[in-house]
């Protein structure tokens, strides 16, 4: 049974007011405004498919942007040069620290330029000039995502190779206070008198094989490794002679992707799946809406003439059902079959007239709704309530025995009594029935708990009064 304070209610209401054509007194206009909906209709659903046609065209053409410009969009570019105002500070040093007496000769002034003595006095003699990125804060440059280094050279000397670290600082094997715990990256490169440009892969970097013997790390810590790089520095080669070597870097310059083009690729492809997959999900939705609102529809025709007949069944002030809901109601629980003991309470407002003189009549009416919401609010939704007449409400409840009818009225009584209504306080007198089965006319029981509500008016009103059967006046019969 639907009822005013089922969920679909309002929804059905809701859905009548926007399915259901107004009525017009003009009969002619009503096709010309059906015409004209259903050619705006058309021309929106028109407006839409070109939308997605567009959207379509716009994809692709990105996506063959995306496919054919990938390396401009994606390139990733670092200089380090004089000319750059990328801060790093520059160091120098010979091969003094191991015991040799080879030096090198720099001005800080001008940087990524130095001149390099080769001397005997080590077995293997060497200069280094040094580019430190970090300040000796062990907070470097990320070059992970870099592939190609390129060194723009101007070098003078004896000397076919030079030899190039990039150094790593990572917790696991670097200690903040000795930089030559720093993972050395290195890669030996070709050089000739002259300026060159010489470049290399990052992947042909290694880690220089007597770091490894000397730091003893395990096989999974001993790969190249560029995501903080604090220095990069620049030796003399191998095959670097005794004498004089000259060195000018114009620029190094580190180039990359900002992901790899595989990965830009398969991004893209994943993309367009995803967009099918939207696309796909949407239509499956859209389905499903036209569903619902299909069978919304359907039940909107039949939940119209269901509406008619609940408004018959319903009072119009206080929602509850009114003498005719309340006996149709009756009926489907005696249907449902007599089951526990039941209380029939007939509840009066005290004093009701002299609200309406006072107050006014719709301040009463507002007393009674107010009155009707406390009423439904405080007993279970099994049990069946109705607006009698005037101010008089009907309460058939489910209790155990007659002592529990009386305490439910009771519980109810005080709650009336302690609420506040628009005008004030109200009180309430109730007349309770008992029955040990449901019985089989509402009007006899309806008539003894009216009996039991007179007997509470004429108590004083606000207090609960149980009926008592009449004893029989033949008297007990004897045996």
């Amino acid at each position: 049974m639907l009822t005013r304070s089922h969920p679909i209610y309002g929804k059905l209401r809701t859905m009548l007011r926007q399915v259901k054509a107004p009525k017009s007194s003009a009969g002619p206009s009503r096709p010309s405004r059906r015409t004209a909906e259903a050619k705006a209709r058309t021309i929106g659903q028109a407006i839409s498919d070109l939308r997605f046609e567009i959207a379509v065209v716009g994809l692709l053409l990105l996506t063959i942007a995306a496919i054919c410009f990938a390396n401009l969009i994606l390139r990733n570019t670092l200089v380090i040069s004089p000319a750059q105002p990328l801060a790093f500070t520059t160091e120098w040093h010979g091969d003094e620290g191991m015991g040799g007496n080879s030096t090198v000769d720099a001005d800080v002034r001008q940087p990524l330029t130095w001149s390099c003595a080769l001397r005997p006095r080590y077995q293997y003699p060497y200069c280094a000039y040094e580019i430190v990125f970090d300040g000796h804060s062990n907070r470097g440059l990320d070059l992970s995502k870099f592939q190609t280094i390129t060194i723009t050279l101007d070098y003078r000397g004896r000397a076919d190779s030079f030899r190039v670290y990039l150094k790593n600082f990572d917790p696991h094997y670097s200690d903040p206070k000795n930089r030559e715990t720093l993972k050395y990256n290195q890669i030996e490169l070709p050089v000739r008198n002259g300026k060159a440009v010489i470049e290399a892969q990052l992947e042909d970097f290694k880690a220089a094989d007597w770091w490894l013997q000397k730091s003893r790390l395990p096989y999974r810590l001993s790969h190249a490794q560029f995501d903080n790089i604090v220095s990069l520095e620049i030796d003399t080669g191998n095959s670097a002679q005794l004498g004089q070597h000259r060195f000018r870097v114009e620029s190094i310059m580190l180039r990359g992707n900002i992901v790899p083009i595989e990965q830009w690729y398969l991004g893209i492809l994943g993309c367009w799946i995803i967009l099918i997959c939207l696309f796909l999900i949407s239509r499956i939705l859209g389905l499903q809406r036209d569903l619902r609102r299909r069978r919304l529809l359907h039940a909107v025709a039949q939940g119209e003439a269901q509406l008619a007949q609940e408004s018959a069944r319903r009072d119009h002030l206080t929602g509850l059902y009114n003498r005719l809901g309340v006996t149709e109601r009756y009926q489907q629980m005696l249907a449902d079959g007599p089951g526990k003991p039941v209380a029939i309470m007939l509840i009066d407002l005290d004093h009701f007239k002299s609200i309406n003189d006072r107050f006014g009549h719709v301040q009463g009416d507002d007393v009674l709704a107010a009155f009707a919401a406390l009423l439904q609010h405080n007993v279970r939704e099994t049990d069946l309530t109705g607006r009698w007449g005037g101010e008089e409400f009907l309460l058939i409840a489910r209790v155990s025995d007659a002592h529990a009818a009386v305490e439910l009225a009771e519980k109810l009584r005080m709650v009336i009594g302690s609420a506040s209504f628009v005008h004030g306080r109200l009180t309430a007198s109730f007349g309770v029935y008992f029955a040990e089965t449901l019985p089989d006319k509402l009007g006899p029981a309806i008539s003894r708990a009216d009996r039991a509500l007179y007997a509470a008016k004429e108590q004083g009103r606000d207090r609960v009064v149980l009926h008592e059967p009449a004893p029989d006046p033949a008297g007990p019969k004897r045996a």
